[in-house]
């Protein structure tokens, strides 16, 4: 026996662990039964704010172990240029979620949680179908995905639960396109570059008209607002690239109290 959990879910291990907490005897740390686990599963480079809030609560209630997967779509290579072309982009959503999940260790360090992170490609199914066979003890999955249950277990029999966001809120899985946030990073960046160089070349007659009077006053005002606007939306975008975002204030609606209807009397006849 190799130790893994059979089809018919008696785990060796963990038998023996009972047997010897049974005679008093100490269990050594690679006999240990392992702890419960919760899959977290997500498609894109990161997840929300409101789903690790969720998952990091449930599994702090329950004494669970965390899971986290973000799953990317599958590349297929037709030839050597999409091959690296598919390459480029695993890389960049790998480096997309370990960067998002840098603030989450330090939550999981401070509560004391065991939680772990991984990065899958390819459908949903064959990805749960993997997870499977590789992670024990996993309860059941939190599906934080646009995906169906029937859809994304692939005939993985396993409790699914699915996290909706509120009306309004974005979801965590509209991600944007690598190449849209790349094309508008070096697109603003190239138009900042270019600012600088118009200004730092033009020096002397940029000061001449500044130094005009009258209307030409509000030139260098116009120009500050210009740079900040262009190097703040570069800025953005950069960010954006690196996979850092704001964090969005939700304003939910307060539900009204219902007002209370006082019981009328009504005559009943017995017969």
């Amino acid at each position: 026996m190799d130790g893994k959990q059979s089809s018919t879910g008696w785990d060796p291990r963990e038998a023996a662990a009972a047997s010897l907490m049974a005679k008093g005897l100490s269990v050594p740390p690679e006999m240990a039964p392992e702890n419960r686990k919760i899959l977290l599963v997500g498609q894109g480079a990161r997840f929300t704010d409101s789903v690790l809030d969720y998952a990091l609560n449930l599994a702090d209630r329950l004494g669970y172990d965390l899971v986290a997967v973000n799953v990317g779509p599958a590349s297929p290579a037709a030839g050597p240029l999409a091959g690296l072309k598919a390459r480029a982009r695993r890389a960049w959503f790998c480096a997309q979620a370990s960067w998002a999940w840098r603030p989450v260790r330090k939550r999981l360090k401070a509560a004391g949680l065991k939680a772990e992170h991984q990065v899958r490609f390819g459908g949903l199914g064959e990805v749960m179908t993997v997870l499977h066979r590789e992670k024990r003890r996993i309860e059941f999955v939190l599906n934080a995905t646009d995906s169906r249950e029937a859809d994304m277990l692939g005939g993985v029999s396993l409790p699914v639960f699915t996290i909706s966001t509120g009306k309004g809120e974005m979801n965590m899985t509209a991600e944007p396109n690598v190449r849209q946030v790349l094309g508008r990073t070096l697109g603003w960046g190239a138009a900042t570059v270019a600012l600088y160089a118009a200004v730092f070349l033009n020096s002397e007659s940029i000061m001449g008209y500044f130094t005009r009077g009258g209307w030409y006053a509000a030139l260098p005002v116009a120009t500050v607002f210009l740079f900040s606007y262009i190097h703040g939306t570069f800025a953005h975008h950069l960010w954006e690239a690196l996979g850092i975002r704001a964090p969005q204030q939700k304003v939910r609606p307060q539900a009204r109290p219902a007002r209370r209807q006082r019981p009328r009397p009504r005559l009943r006849l017995n017969v």
